[in-house]
């Protein structure tokens, strides 16, 4: 680029005629331009900076715990040979973030303790500035709730109540008869405390629409109670927790059905309540009991007992399988179809048994080497033995001969954990109650997603399946039109989620 140079004369007429410049401007003064140098220099470019954002679903947060997430990973600055990130500046131009959670305009941090649970992920439009330069982007965040940690978990016909580690009973799904113990009779998406029981409980069993607790060697129960399940002498439903008559010391297990339930006492005797339409209380009767009353036969040696739909089995203390009530479909495993108004063996299952386990109108057992063995009713393959043909003594669950740790049955599904910690499920899948991502009935054991290690117990319900973790989480599946999951929201769920806390 040529340099120029000002210089300011003054001319005399002499000069000014000797220069050709007329007389007239000869006293005038004049500036000459006059070149510095004739070098030429190469101008330098002149930077040009965009700036760009990402949108994104930001990781999840968790009520009453505190959250950062920094939105510097998302910007893109270019043209900037001496990028600073930390120079951007950052604001909130539409939406709102959850209570709790604000954005840092000089970090692009979302920081913060947020206060609740968000129900659908609140989203929020940043700017990001950067030297003169700016970008934005749409971004979303939900708040979840801390997960519930439990000792023990059971699934009714809607919904599921669990033991906290602190002794505590937290229910939540359906609650039209008061089945959550919490005064109440509205649906809970999330758990909520029963009513007088936050410590000392050792055992929690949610049946259709009951719920029964033992603590103590004592047994409460609260919900439906138009047979009398409840054990409180009347068919007056309960929204909070009741004394069981009778029992209030010296139970050792419980069960809840349908509409009865059954207890072991630490005697090892059996006892049951409340409908008894078709036996199934083992009393030698039809009628319905609003007090405990003795199974026949089973005043002493019983070591568990489990109460289905219309039908009970009981293990004894020598290994054998022995149910009573209906059994329509061979639920009670003694190769006939005979209703039984007191308890029957299981052919085959004299000794060896460990547990059992009573479904909707079919029964599983776990032998002591480990093996699984079902019976009773298969229209739904419930039974594992790769057919839908009921069977009326116990068959072997395809895959299942050995290493199983413990088995249950829901209403047409079942369900069990391997010695490896593993979930495995089969049967009616049209809720998503095998959580195996899909909606296909399955005739043999399938995996639980994400569920192959780290079991500790698991628990079938109506359509819905539950289980505790080695780490102590509670996690379910399944239907969820009530709740019934415990995720705050009432979508069926094909794979495992997080039971959240309060």
């Amino acid at each position: 680029m040529l340099m120029l140079k000002k210089k300011f004369l003054s001319l005399s007429c002499a000069a000014a005629l000797a220069a050709g410049i007329p007389p007239a401007f000869a006293s005038s003064t004049f500036f000459l331009v006059v070149p510095l140098n004739a070098q030429s220099k190469a101008q330098e470019p002149v930077e040009s900076i965009t700036v760009s954002l990402a949108g994104a679903m930001l990781p999840k947060a968790t009520a009453n715990q505190a959250y950062t997430h920094s939105l510097q990973d998302y910007l893109t600055v270019t043209g900037d040979s001496s990028l600073d990130k930390s120079a951007a500046r950052w604001s909130l131009v539409e939406g709102t973030l959850p209570t709790g959670l604000a954005l840092d305009a000089t970090t692009g941090a979302v920081v913060g303790v947020p206060a609740t649970k968000t129900t659908s992920p609140a989203s929020f439009t940043v700017l990001a500035t950067y030297k003169g330069s700016d970008g934005q982007a749409v971004y979303s965040i939900e708040v979840g709730g801390v997960v519930l940690n439990v000792r023990e978990i059971s699934a009714g016909f809607n919904h599921t109540c669990a033991i906290t580690n602190v002794g505590g009973v937290k229910c939540w799904g359906d609650n039209a008869y008061g089945q959550l113990g919490d005064n109440s009779t509205t649906p809970r998406l999330l758990p909520v405390n029963v009513v007088g029981l936050s410590t000392g409980v050792e055992h929690i069993v949610a049946g259709s629409n009951h719920t029964c607790a033992m603590m103590s060697g004592a047994v409460k129960c609260w919900g439906f109670n138009s047979t009398g399940q409840l054990g409180t002498n009347n068919t007056t439903t309960r929204l909070t927790p009741g004394s069981v008559v009778g029992l209030s010391s010296g139970v050792a297990s419980i069960s809840a059905g349908n509409a009865h339930t059954c207890v072991v006492t630490t005697a090892g005797a059996a006892k049951c309540w409340g409908h008894n339409g078709y036996g199934q209380l083992g009393d030698n009767s039809t009628t319905k009991r609003l007090t405990p009353v003795d199974v026949v036969g089973l005043t002493s040696g019983v070591a568990s007992i489990s109460a289905g739909n219309t039908h009970t089995c009981a293990v004894t203390t020598t290994g054998a399988a022995k149910c009573w009530g209906q059994n329509s479909y061979g639920a009670l495993g003694n190769n006939s179809t005979t209703d039984r108004l007191t308890p029957v063996d299981a052919v085959g299952l004299t000794a060896g048994v460990a547990s059992i386990t009573t479904g909707y109108q079919h029964t599983c057992a776990m032998t002591t080497s480990g093996g699984a063995k079902c019976w009773g009713r298969n229209s739904n393959v419930q039974l594992g033995d790769n057919s839908a043909t009921n069977r009326l003594t116990p068959v072997n669950v395809v895959g299942l001969t050995s290493g199983v740790a413990s088995i249950s049955a829901g209403n047409y599904h079942t369900c069990a954990v391997t010695t490896s910690g593993g979930a495995k499920c089969w049967g009616n899948n049209i809720n998503n109650e095998l959580g195996d991502n899909s909606t296909t009935n399955r005739s043999t054991p399938v995996n639980v997603v994400g569920l192959t290690s780290g079991v500790a117990s698991i628990s079938a319900g109506n359509r819905h399946t539950c289980v505790v973790m080695t780490s102590g989480a509670g996690k379910c599946w399944g239907y969820n039109a009530s709740g019934q999951l415990g995720d705050n929201s009432t979508t069926n769920r094909k794979t495992p989620v997080d039971v959240q806390g309060p």
